[in-house]
């Protein structure tokens, strides 16, 4: 078996099965790095303009990028495999998303299924989510899409390094915590692209879905998506995912009530089943890709 697949394999059993390793999945040293405790280009002009990325992400990706390359071939292929399976376990998450989705569906009453949702997101949203169907669909699918496919998909085409890529990239968009240690021009910067990376594995997951799905209401939501916004199909907003997710789960914008909670967290368990369907989708279509001998 190649060593992608077997390193997607392993590194998504581990995060499932052993959700307590995620506590290993920490970033203290890229914001270390960032606030310039042990960086020597802090300081630099090019650090506080809109390309200060080439340094900030470009030398630590770089760094393992040249790790990758030298142990490309060593060893029969294990040490790649062993780096591979380790970045992508690190990179994967940083929390399980089931059990993030279980402690909504779980919780005793409304309040606490309204608090439990806040954590879904990397940082708590302000104003804070509601409790309605759509909200629902579209919080899933966007932490599927950061926690899961944007790293899987960055993982298949440049290896360790494009997983690594990828969640530092979104740690500074999507986390104030990581964005407060950085210029804004760099900041602004880092976040534009982070909606590239993540327009190209949104796409991905909307075709997979629609395999998974319902592919006539899928495929519409798409067209209608782009077409209302009228700025054609290459469009950065990746809205037409969360169009396409809501077509295929049964979300309601109405506010989720104690009384109806059975009936109206039904758009929840469905995304949680459709994201799982979509990530077979991508393991079904990197296996026949690994039995054509285009992924080694």
């Amino acid at each position: 078996m190649a060593t992608a697949l077997l390193a997607v394999l392993v590194s998504i059993i581990l995060s499932h099965s052993l959700p307590e390793l995620g506590r290993l999945r920490h970033y203290g040293w890229f914001e270390g790095w960032l606030r310039g405790d042990f960086n020597p280009f802090a300081s630099s002009t090019l650090w506080a303009g809109r390309y200060g990325g080439c340094w900030s992400i470009g030398v630590p990706v770089a760094v393992l990028a040249l790790l990758q390359f030298l142990l490309w071939g060593q060893a029969y292929g294990f040490p790649s495999f062993l780096l591979a399976t380790l970045l992508l376990f690190y990179c994967w998450g940083p929390r399980d998303l089931d059990a993030d989705i279980g402690a909504v569906t779980q919780a005793a009453d409304r309040d606490a299924r309204v608090q439990a949702l806040q954590e879904i997101p990397s940082d708590p949203p302000v104003p804070p989510l509601a409790l309605d169907g759509r909200t629902l669909v579209d919080t899933v699918f966007r932490a599927a899409l950061t926690r899961w496919f944007g790293v899987l998909f960055w993982f298949l085409l440049l290896g360790a390094a494009g997983a690594l890529l990828y969640r530092l990239v979104q740690l500074v968009a999507q986390s104030e915590a990581f964005r407060s240690a950085l210029p804004r021009a760099h900041a602004d910067a880092l976040r534009e692209l982070h909606v590239l990376l993540d327009w190209p594995a949104a796409q991905m997951m909307t075709l997979s879905m629609a395999l998974a799905a319902d592919f006539d209401a899928v495929a519409q939501s798409w067209r209608d998506f782009h077409h209302g916004i009228g700025q054609g199909y290459l469009v950065r907003d990746i809205g037409f995912l969360f169009a396409a997710a809501r077509a295929s789960v049964d979300a309601e914008d109405e506010d989720l009530d104690d009384e109806a909670a059975n009936t109206t967290l039904l758009p929840l368990h469905q995304s949680q089943s459709l994201i799982w369907r979509i990530l077979v989708v991508w393991m079904a279509v990197l296996a026949l890709l690994v039995l054509a001998g285009w992924i080694g």
